[in-house]
């Protein structure tokens, strides 16, 4: 390896350099092309760029040499184009027999094109391109879009009916041309100094071909943080495969066929997976997410020991033990999980139409408001076991794995149980050892229904009753067949019907407050305070309004609080929604509100809660023994229940050789354990074997995924669940 400082024209010598298919895309913006601009006209400061790193390519003798691109793909690339506008702005209205301009396009050409001999006529492009960017960037090069300058749309020229240009090529070369042309003796000014052999405006990095380049892109990396974690990963996985493979075109076909067909394909795509989300704390784009999410499938992250910040060197001791078959199998299998995740997990806003019936929209909304990611990986390995290229449905089996995920995240949202442990559950999920029923179990006293209507009695925050009423609402439109509407945006307003600061209009000498179960007048001043209070938060007192109500009107008594004040419109305006419509009735025919109706329309929300949230709740211990039964396929168990969720499989019972993918890691581990150690022989358990779960259980047996509580039957075929669910 060396490095030095040079001009730029170290570029004028004769090679071609190369920008592997395995670097991003360019994607330097207004702000970096301003920053160098304006660096470059200002004698008082220094003019140093940065470094750019080449790595050489073995050629035969007598070949051009040629140079692969590890870091500094954006400057270079950038400060190319900037020659090139320089060139175009300057020899503007000159003749091309000009002397200076004679020159000019001798230096041009010696820069940014070479020859293969010397006695050619033809120049090729100096830099050649990833696919993404090389048609747009030859075009530049090559001086075809200085006279097309209007067809080009800056990101701030664009207005609603113009929209920028997609190409970030095409875009620096106009912001170059433009801020030239406004000062056309800037050009030259520019020209001098980057042709100036004295302008050591650079350190160049020259690794020789069996230099690890890797070690090079961490150390960038971390000193200047230029690479994402998506890069560093991408980067590790295709130097891998190329110090695996001698055939540097098998490597590039797998880039192009896997990576690049899945991740950056177009611009659509590369801003699909460059996209930021707020992640935690933490803003990470969509690309990282899903590495993240392959990482724990694969069981290489552990969310108890790992932060997001070992991802990258987690990527890299893993392939590091893969050979190029698995490691080609590992990139593929990226790519999959990649075009399952942007066909699934959707990009929403205010301007999404949601309907009941489309349940992976649902389920990602609900836990979008929830604030819940740590699950994402788990429904990815679900997606990945049930759909496949040509599924126009999804599976029974699969929508209720995803209306369970849901559930268990709903119930903790709304009872208030705290969500901290996701990233340990989400890993033992992926693994086998839990299933959302047994977590369920686990936290069946603070998830039951009775938790439930607790909670719905005092909602936790405006957020959550506006997501309960609006998945509420539109259960009740699909359920409904002469509903026209079955979609709705999620951009209502929530409204206390009987006001937060109820104190003015609602006083308690003017309306009394209702017994919920008598239907008295509560006559003791402090609990009768104490029963509003309470009144207003609870689930039953809400609606959503198409708008939200004028702030003087908000606090009015029920009758002009429907009806509106004069100009002011009140509820019936804006009560486009079924939720909305029924207190609106409810209360011009009985002319009040009170707490006692309040609690009703809770009792019957709650109702509604179950119908889409239920679950149910088991693994109380049974009062005898009794013997539980597996038969499927080749599979032929007996167990017993031991209580506290473990089972024990009796000496004989024998289990399936063979594994499915929805096996996972852990379970596979396990059921290797289990002949290692002489526990079965030939499929067949030697002795009893004592197991966490149910499922556990079933998934060792039969090698696939199991709910063992649905799965383990008594000789009636009662299942556990029904047993330990007091059903029978």
């Amino acid at each position: 390896m060396q490095a030095h400082e040079t001009e730029l024209g170290f570029l004028t010598a004769t090679m071609s350099i190369e920008i592997p298919y395995f670097q991003r895309p360019y994607v330097w913006g207004e702000t970096n092309w301003e920053d160098l601009f304006e660096n470059l006209i200002d004698n008082q400061q220094s003019h140093f760029l940065g470094s750019i790193i080449l790595k050489v390519i073995k050629t035969a003798s007598g070949e051009v040499p040629r140079w692969s691109v590890v870091d500094g793909q954006q400057r270079l690339t950038t400060l190319t184009i900037l020659v090139r506008a320089c060139y175009d702005v300057f020899s503007k209205g000159k003749s091309e027999d000009d002397d200076v301009m004679k020159d000019m396009t001798s230096d041009l050409k010696d820069m940014l094109f070479f020859k293969r001999k010397k006695t050619s006529s033809q120049r090729e492009i100096k830099i050649k391109h990833s696919v993404l960017d090389r048609d747009d960037y030859r075009k530049v090069i090559e001086g075809e879009y200085f006279t097309k300058l209007d067809s080009i749309t800056l990101d701030s020229e664009a207005t609603k009916d113009n929209k920028p240009t997609e190409s970030g090529i095409l875009k620096c070369y106009k912001y170059f041309c433009k801020r030239l042309l406004n000062d056309p003796t800037k050009s030259g000014i520019i020209w001098d100094l980057l042709f100036d052999d004295q302008q050591k405006i650079l350190v160049k990095i020259d690794l020789e071909s069996d230099d690890r380049e890797q070690a090079i892109f961490d150390t960038i990396n971390s000193a200047g943080v230029r690479l994402t974690c998506a890069d560093t990963i991408k980067n590790a996985l295709f130097q891998r495969a190329m110090e695996l493979s001698d055939d540097k075109d098998t490597v590039e076909s797998l880039y192009r066929d896997e990576w690049e067909k899945t991740f950056i394909k177009d611009n659509a795509c590369v801003d699909y997976w460059s996209y930021i989300q707020q992640v935690g704390r933490m803003s990470r784009d969509n690309l990282e997410i899903l590495l993240h999410c392959v990482a724990l499938i694969k069981e290489f992250y552990d969310p108890v020991v790992h932060t997001i910040s070992d991802l990258s060197d987690l990527y890299k001791e893993y392939i590091s033990k893969l050979s190029q078959t698995d490691l080609t199998g590992f990139i593929k299998e990226i790519a999959e999980y990649g075009d399952l995740y942007r066909r699934f997990f959707k990009t929403e806003d205010n301007m999404t139409y949601y309907s009941y019936d489309n349940d992976i929209q649902r389920l990602f909304h609900i836990l979008n408001v929830c604030d819940v990611s740590t699950l994402h990986s788990y429904v990815l390995k679900l997606l990945k076991m049930y759909v496949t290229d040509d599924s126009k449905s999804l599976p029974k089996e699969l929508l209720d794995e995803l209306k369970a995920v849901e559930t268990f995240v709903i119930r903790h949202t709304i009872c208030r149980v705290s969500t901290k442990s996701f990233n340990k559950i989400c890993a033992l999920l992926i693994s086998g050892k839990t299933t959302i029923q047994d977590e369920l179990n686990t936290k069946s006293h603070e998830l039951n229904d009775s938790a439930v209507f607790k909670a719905l009695c005092s909602v936790p925050s405006n957020k959550i009753a506006t997501l309960l009423l609006f998945w509420i609402e539109l259960k009740r439109r699909n359920d409904d067949s002469k509903m026209d509407h079955h979609e709705l945006k999620y951009s209502f307003s929530l409204e206390h019907i009987m006001p937060q600061s109820w104190s003015e209009y609602w006083g308690l000498d003017t309306t009394p407050a209702i017994d919920y179960d008598t239907g008295k007048i509560i006559a003791d001043t402090d609990l009768a305070y104490e029963a509003r209070q309470n009144a207003v938060y609870e689930l039953g007192n809400m609606t959503l309004l198409n708008h939200r109500l004028n702030a003087s009107l908000r606090n009015y008594g029920i009758k002009q609080k429907i009806e509106g004040s004069g100009k002011t419109k009140g509820m019936k305006t804006y009560s486009e929604l079924l939720v909305a419509k029924e207190v609106i009735s409810t209360c011009q025919a009985k002319n009040e509100w009170n707490e006692q109706m309040i609690r009703r329309r809770t009792e019957a929300l709650f109702s509604e809660f179950i119908s889409i949230w239920g679950a149910e709740f088991y693994g109380r211990d049974l009062s005898e023994e009794i013997v539980l039964y597996l038969v499927s396929g080749k599979c032929n168990a007996s167990a017993i229940y031991l209580g506290e969720k473990k089972l024990m499989v009796l000496k004989g019972s024998v289990l399936s050789l063979t594994e499915t993918p929805s096996c996972g890691a852990s379970i596979s581990s396990q059921r290797k354990e289990l002949f290692s150690s002489g526990k079965v022989v030939d499929g067949v358990f030697t002795e009893d074997v004592v197991f966490n779960t149910p499922s556990q259980a079933a998934a060792c047996i039969t090698g696939n995924a199991r709910n063992g509580w649905k799965t383990w039957k008594d000789q009636n075929g009662t299942t556990l669940a029904d047993l330990t669910s007091g059903k029978t």
